[in-house]
């Protein structure tokens, strides 16, 4: 992505260890990147520390999966609070982190780029959210629906090669034009 990375560890499940770590991080970048912690558990302590520190601005959004995210300030540096199921922080990365690091850096045209494709699958029980469907092309020129879209199934991202971005509320069925965003046009 252009950026240059500070690992900073993994940080205990305690308030003040969260804290502590937020404001060194503050101190010398630009972005703070975490990943988890920011649900509404017991051991969540995103969101209050962020608080503490400077303000969170946003906190939850309307998608599916990846509705714990977060955005604030910390001092000087954006804070961005990822999910901590591998497939919610993927796709909260894809779709809301890379936009927004591409246009701190001056780019633009920087949004979710789809292309029509045929959905060679069902979703009859569409959520009330925005859903990111992990989907591969197949030989027919279709799409073909990863079968298990838990937010903890890492599996769907890796086998997929593309998101269905789909609106809230639209059940699809076999033969439906769906809005595709290839892996390829995002990771590259």
């Amino acid at each position: 992505m252009g950026c240059i990375v500070t690992d900073l560890g993994i940080v205990p499940d305690q308030l003040p260890a969260t804290v502590q770590a937020l404001r060194n991080a503050a101190q010398a970048h630009h972005v703070i990147l975490t990943s988890g912690g920011v649900s509404v558990g017991e051991e969540d302590h995103i969101k209050p520390a962020v608080q503490s520190l400077g303000s969170l601005d946003l906190w939850q959004i309307a998608i599916k999966p990846g509705k714990p995210f977060a955005y604030g300030r910390i001092a000087d540096a954006h804070f961005l609070g990822l999910p901590g199921n591998p497939v919610s922080s993927f796709v909260t990365f894809l779709v809301l982190v890379r936009p927004f690091l591409q246009q701190l850096q001056g780019m633009r045209g920087i949004g979710l780029k789809t292309i029509a494709a045929r959905a060679d699958f069902s979703w009859a029980k569409p959520d009330k959210r925005r859903e990111f469907l992990r989907v591969r092309r197949n030989p027919a020129g279709g799409l073909d629906l990863f079968p298990n879209q838990g937010s903890g199934v890492l599996t769907s991202a890796v086998w997929g090669d593309g998101l269905v971005d789909n609106p809230p509320g639209r059940a699809i069925v076999p033969g439906d034009t769906v809005r595709f965003a290839p892996f390829a046009d995002m990771l590259g």
